[in-house]
């Protein structure tokens, strides 16, 4: 079953964009990793929030790459910077324009 990780982080404003960037260093390793299907970054327009969503083909292939040695040292980095508040989910619906 496909499952989303949806990480909020309340971030320093003089440091969003450095957090930014170091989620794009994780997500460089993650996404060579069995499973991942893409991921997105939004970043507040007041500079105070970040939030990171990435997808998994299962939950078995997110818990097997949060084991990886280098994926643990650079979510380590951002986590010197900013603390998620993650949530994981599967989609229940979804909406459209006609």
């Amino acid at each position: 079953m496909r499952v989303t990780v949806i990480g909020v982080f309340a971030v320093a404003v003089e440091r969003q964009q450095d957090l930014i960037d170091a989620i794009h260093r994780a997500g460089e390793v993650m996404r060579k990793k069995s499973g991942f299907l893409g991921s997105t970054v939004y970043a507040s327009l007041d500079g105070a929030k970040v939030v990171n969503q990435s997808h998994w083909a299962s939950s078995d292939a997110l818990a097997a790459a949060r084991e990886d040695p280098e994926g643990l040292a650079l979510a380590e980095a951002m986590f010197e910077i900013a603390k998620p508040d993650p949530i994981i989910c599967v989609e229940r619906g979804e909406l459209r324009p006609k």
